[in-house]
């Protein structure tokens, strides 16, 4: 018997071989198409063939030759009328866009791309500079790709990005409870003249393109938001002194030094900025200007938040002389685990030398004040003439740049290693068998051998940036130690697939980590250079003062209700309570909308407490069902789950807001079917909040390279798709979800009446007994962590929701373009539509409580809470106060698609909420999933009869909805 198992399992060894198992051959400098091998069909997009380009460092490295040349001429000018567009079509130039009377073209999404051809007579390395204007969109900068003669030259020129300028709308205002308020962020919408540089902070250099004399050619294709186009020029790539050059300008030319020095806050100087996720923040060292405690004061600017490459501030400071100035900084920099932040510093729009160019913020768990220096120059000294200047301080990611780049090939490789090793082991390798993978599989011991060298060189220059070891260069070796020991012992390989799959993904969380290059400022010393300036430090005594005043506060501050803002002449009418089951940070920005646009329009003042998520459902004791026996309930509740409302109105506690003149018309703001479980005895008990969305996941990489068609329906899944993961031990994922085939089948859970189950019915038995077959003859894993097994390459395809689009969005940076979404298989029906319906739409939602004898002035907060416009100006200030990971799923359809989405994935979006429904509510409701989970676990994994086990859990599910209706005495009627 073992020997036949031997027999077949090296059968299959070799038919993996003759399939093709990749090889993996990855070397620096090397493009990526040499390295990992993907064949193109029609899932790819317009990121698929970055992967056919070397880094811009590699790119760059080619012309050495041609670095700090001068090239003669001064520049090439593109003219806009001489514009390229597809299919020869017609530009439009205007000459009303940002105050200017010359033409400009405007780019929009009409434009798939636009070229321009031009002379070169000098070859060497240029910059491309375009004038530009960010038209009205939604918010995120915009995003364009960059051709030269019909290619991609590296990499970076995929992602060009154009940043909008945003500043804070005024200075802070104080609420009612003495803390001050984080200012909402506007546009600055202006003609700005700037150098392409990349999209990530990866150089602190503009990209410099190489020209070859005679014609050429540069495209700029569309990818996201319009913007308006003044002027195009590539210019000789700029020469940048060094500070000995400028020092010797300085003596040449007999400058004196400043007389005067003057110090200017961080938070209260700052002019622009890049992001609106750029904002004030609070810090209660004693030492910080102004002081913060007791009451919150906005007094720094940064940190967290200003992290990411590319991200700028900048700040305006007036001189009161000619002169020769130095810089300091009071900053603090107790990020990232010792290893210091990274910043390009530009006087006046310019770096005055190169050594600003990316200069460096040491690890410092005190403030500290950075006076602008180097150990070969001393203090940098800076010529200001008189008046107003400005500096701009920009995220570089400066020595870092090759760590990351190394680590996105380290994961790369990993996932690729894993994948040929699970088509040789399958997804549950045997310890005890000997598959000889470096034999089975080509060049795996040499891909172990160089991701060991690699590793090692990461910690060494990880360990050279800071002033002790990091974790992250422990757990280098520690991975490097790992492999070593797989090499030394091959058979070991296979019992240790899970260490493997966490080196992946702990590559992967450096790979995000090391991007971060957070700088919390708090203010600026520009003067005497001569003068001496001490470090500053808390001592334990200030510490003690400021812990025992706010200890004092505590007794007093109410850390629950979130202050108003309401300007003093505003006239309030009535005064309205809500609750709300959301952060702090949610209710802060809610209370501000309101106070600042719902109660001066309306006269209704709404005073706003929060409290956890736990405190405001049905089902248990918590604070809103003691608040509604006590009598003393709020009027209104927001952030509920979808199955609380009809809890709530069985017991008549909650408001029927079906009964308000225009209700129909607030719930055409959302799907039709999400509000399905708040309907009760012909009432609608809650309005949405939030909504989900189901759609298909799959990696475009592994998909290309297996070259499988995305399924449009399940027989396509079952027929195509699976045989092809099966093939190469990869894995479908789909949940445990009756939902998608009871509704695709013609189902529903119960009769129309809401009395009796409607599992009883041939359509819920066809759908059930497909759904059970999908893990007993399609072999869909039992459970699984799709997130991870995605990332690992084990599960490029499978089913998810919202919070994985989120996830893969902003915790898989080593994904970025390489995974997609696509509309949820289904069920072809006779006349050729596709029924792709499911449920699980309706999130959070928000209702009126019974008790409330302002139901009215309550409506009246929900209909302008739940308009496009609020949500929109929401979840943008959601997005920018906390960051992408916030993004905010409104439920309000017009709203949602008003937000940063990609026009691909919205596209899908839509696509299958047209088909979005959603299961009633009902009384003893509980015991359907309950007993649909018993009947699948008896069928699944106890073999059970199909038929028998359905029944059983129809029999059960009417018992309890019976015994139920009786309780409420709602029976006898149905009798």
């Amino acid at each position: 018997m073992k020997q036949s198992v031997r027999i077949l399992s090296l059968y299959i060894v070799l038919f993996l071989l003759l399939t093709g198992v990749n090889s993996v051959n990855a070397a620096s400098g090397v493009p990526l198409k040499e390295r990992y091998t993907y064949s193109d069909n029609e899932n790819g997009d317009q990121y698929s063939d970055l992967l056919n380009y070397p880094y811009y460092s590699a790119y760059i490295a080619n012309y050495k030759e041609y670095r700090n040349k001068v090239i003669s001429i001064a520049q090439i000018n593109l003219e806009a009328d001489k514009t390229k567009v597809e299919d020869g079509k017609a530009i439009t130039l205007r000459n009303d866009i940002g105050n200017r009377t010359d033409p400009v073209f405007v780019w929009n999404d009409e434009f798939k791309w636009v070229e321009w051809e031009f002379d070169v007579v000098s070859k060497g390395l240029y910059e491309v500079e375009i004038k530009y204007y960010m038209l009205p969109g939604t918010g995120n900068p915009a995003v364009r790709s960059l051709r030269l003669n019909g290619n991609i030259p590296f990499v970076e020129a995929g992602n060009i990005v154009f940043e909008r300028i945003w500043r804070d709308s005024g200075e802070p205002v104080i609420n009612s409870i003495g803390d001050e308020t984080r200012p909402s962020q506007v546009e600055v919408p202006y003609f700005r003249n700037i150098k392409l540089v990349d999209g990530t902070g990866f150089y602190s250099e503009p990209l410099n393109l190489y020209l070859e004399t005679g014609k050429n050619t540069i495209r700029l294709e569309y990818i996201a938001e319009n913007i308006a186009i003044s002027s195009i020029s590539l210019v000789p790539a700029e020469i940048i002194p060094s500070y000995e050059d400028v020092k010797e300008t300085y003596n040449k030319n007999e400058y004196n030094e400043a007389k005067d020095t003057i110090i200017f806050e961080a938070e209260s100087s700052a002019v622009e900025k890049n992001n609106p996720t750029i904002r004030r923040e609070t810090d209660g060292d004693p030492i910080v200007t102004p002081p913060s405690y007791i009451n919150r004061k906005l007094n720094v600017i940064g940190g967290w938040r200003w992290r990411t490459g590319n991200q700028s501030i900048t700040w305006e400071f007036e001189v009161p002389e000619n002169g020769l100035y130095k810089i300091g900084i009071k900053a603090k920099q107790n990020w990232n685990d010792g290893l210091p932040s990274y910043r390009q510093i530009a006087i006046d729009g310019k770096v005055p030398f190169k050594e600003l160019m990316e200069y460096r913020f040491e690890y410092d768990k005190s403030w500290k004040l950075y006076t602008l220096e180097s150990e070969e120059n001393g203090k940098y000294l800076f010529y200001l003439s008189k008046g107003i200047h400005r500096i701009t301080m920009t995220v570089e990611l400066g020595p870092v740049t090759s760590i990351l780049q190394s680590l996105n090939d380290d994961v790369l490789l990993l996932s690729s290693m894993i994948r040929d090793i699970i088509k040789i082991t399958g997804n549950n390798p045997d310890p005890n068998y000997d598959y000889e993978f470096f034999k089975t599989i080509p060049n795996l011991k040499e891909n172990m051998e160089k991701l060991i060298q690699s590793l090692y060189n990461k910690y060494e220059t990880v360990s050279g940036l800071s002033k002790k070891v990091p974790a992250m260069a422990n757990n280098f070796l520690s991975i490097k130690k790992q492999l070593e020991d797989m090499i030394n012992d091959p058979f070991s390989i296979a019992s240790r697939m899970n260490e493997i799959n966490g080196a992946q993904s702990s590559l992967g969380t450096w790979y995000i980590s090391l991007q971060n290059q957070p700088l919390l400022v708090d203010s600026f010393k520009v003067g005497i250079p001569s003068e001496e300036w001490k470090q500053e430090k808390a001592n334990v005594l200030q510490k003690l003062k400021f812990s025992f005043l706010n200890f004092l506060a505590s007794f007093k501050k109410d850390y629950n209700s979130i202050g108003s803002i309401l300007k003093d002449d505003t006239e309030v009418k009535s005064t309205i309570n809500v609750w709300i089951a959301r952060g702090t940070e949610w209710a802060e920005i809610i209370k501000e909308m309101a106070d600042e646009e719902f109660t001066p329009q309306t006269g209704i003042l709404v005073n706003i407490n929060v409290l956890p998520a736990s405190q405001l459902h049905a089902g248990n004791v918590n604070a809103l069902m003691l608040s509604i026996i006590s009598g003393r309930a709020p009027d209104v509740g927001m952030g509920l789950d979808s199955g609380s409302p009809v809890e709530f109105a069985i017991r008549n506690a909650v408001y029927d807001l079906a009964e308000f003149d225009d209700f129909n018309e607030v719930s055409k703001r959302f799907l039709p079917n999400i509000l399905t479980p708040y309907r009760y005895n012909e009432g609608v008990f809650a309005i949405p909040e939030t909504m989900d969305f189901s759609v298909m996941f799959y990696r475009k990489d592994i998909v290309n390279e297996l070259d499988i068609k995305i399924p449009d329906t399940r027989e396509e899944l079952y027929s195509d798709v699976l045989p092809a993961l099966y093939q190469n031990s990869l894995q479908f994922y789909y949940p445990q979800d009756f939902t998608q085939f009871i509704f695709q089948h013609g189902g529903d859970y119960y009769t129309p009446d809401g009395r009796k189950s409607g599992l009883d019915t041939s359509e819920a038995f066809r759908a059930f007994q497909e759904y059970t077959e999908l893990f007993t003859h399609y072999g869909m894993p039992l459970s699984a962590s799709f997130y991870n097994r995605m990332r690992t390459g084990e599960m490029p395809i499978g089913i998810g929701s919202f919070g994985l689009y989120m996830q893969l969005s902003v915790a898989a940076p080593e994904l970025v373009g390489k995974w997609g979404i696509a509309p949820l298989p289904g069920r072809r029906l006779p006349d050729g539509t596709i029924n792709r319906s499911n449920g699980a739409l309706a999130g959070q939602c928000n209702v009126i409580m019974k008790q409330s004898d302002r139901a009215k002035e309550s409506w009246e907060f929900l209909k302008w809470w739940s308009s496009a416009d609020v949500q929109t100006k929401f979840a943008r200030e959601l997005e920018a106060l906390i960051g992408a990971e916030a993004r905010w799923n409104t439920a309000n359809v017009e709203a949602f698609n008003n937000l940063s989405w990609k026009a691909e994935a919205l596209k899908v979006i839509n696509e299958q909420w047209r088909w979005s429904k959603e299961t009633p509510v009902v009384l003893g409701g509980y015991f359907t999933g309950r007993y649909i989970t018993n009947a699948w676990n008896t069928v699944v994994l106890g073999g059970g009869n199909v038929r028998d086990s359905l029944e059983n859990a129809v029999k059960e599910i009417n018992r309890e909805l019976r015994m139920k209706q009786e309780e409420y005495g709602i029976h006898e009627n149905h009798e």
